[in-house]
């Protein structure tokens, strides 16, 4: 199940820097970046062990991939900031908040692209043992999922989540007065549970990869399956996940909104401040201006 957040896990992350920013210092930034390629062969390297030609070929289209990334999305990615930071000075909506997300979804759309004839070549020469490894390290994530629902409560859930969210937004704007405070409570409680039905959807998700790795020899027929998987899981989801997903997604951006409505002019310039580090991060990472 971890690697099919992959994908959510970065949009997250993104989504994170493109409205709240994330809590890390500009030198971590650059330093992150810049170890990117191996974190994501170790990521992978998780779930197949390659053997030493596939090492050589799999390092050598992460660096690839991350060189186009560094030189065409890091400069679309400040370019966004930059649009967010005007919009918070001036008063941002809920449809601009929504506008910033879905350019965020549409950027993994094409880093899916960029990636996937790499991708299909190298899951095409995979033997069948390194095929049966990866799918039983998925089934072993799903058991581990499991087991956390079981023993997750709601109380517990909605606790964890408002704790979580404080720190995020107390490290770019400072510390919160009682109505942010109330306003993350309330979004807290309000949020729909989705731990099973993200768990239900990861199993369909591994048996749809499973049937394309037993048909891996048919190159386009997999690149075709791939693109569903990897850059439009919702295709795969229950109409119920779907209509959770949409409620949620709406109560964050409803959140955002209102804190920003809420924000004095101390913490709306340490916003500022904190976005206008990762924009000259991502300027300096690609090179340009």
């Amino acid at each position: 199940m971890r690697l099919l957040k992959l994908n959510y896990r970065a949009l997250r992350a993104l989504l994170a820097v493109l409205v709240i920013s994330v809590s890390t210092s500009g030198c971590t930034t650059k330093l992150a970046y810049d170890f990117l390629d191996w974190g994501l062969y170790w990521e992978l390297r998780d779930y197949v062990k390659f053997n030493r030609d596939q090492r050589f070929r799999v390092k050598d289209e992460i660096s690839q991939l991350i060189d186009w990334h560094r030189s065409e999305e890091l400069p679309q990615y400040a370019d966004q900031l930059e649009k967010l930071s005007k919009q918070l000075k001036s008063g941002i909506t809920v449809e601009q908040l929504e506008a910033s997300y879905n350019y965020l979804k549409d950027s993994w759309q094409r880093i899916v692209i960029k990636t996937l004839p790499a991708a299909v070549d190298i899951i095409s020469n995979l033997t069948d043992e390194q095929v049966n490894d990866f799918l039983k390290m998925l089934i072993e994530k799903e058991g581990d999922d499991a087991k956390k629902i079981e023993k997750g409560t709601h109380v517990r859930t909605v606790k964890k989540r408002e704790a979580y969210v404080s720190k995020k937004i107390v490290d770019v704007i400072g510390k919160l007065n009682e109505d942010q405070k109330s306003l993350i409570a309330q979004w807290a409680l309000s949020m729909k549970p989705t731990q099973e039905l993200s768990l239900a959807q990861a199993i369909q998700w591994r048996t749809r990869m499973q049937t394309v790795l037993a048909e891996r020899h048919n190159e386009q027929q997999m690149e075709d399956n791939l693109m569903v998987l990897f850059a439009n899981p919702e295709q795969l989801r229950s109409a119920s996940y779907r209509r959770v997903i949409e409620k949620n997604k709406r109560l964050i951006m409803q959140l955002l909104f209102d804190l920003n409505r809420t924000l004095t002019n101390q913490q709306r310039s340490k916003l500022i401040k904190k976005l206008q580090s990762y924009i000259n991060d991502f300027r300096d990472l690609s090179g340009r201006p």
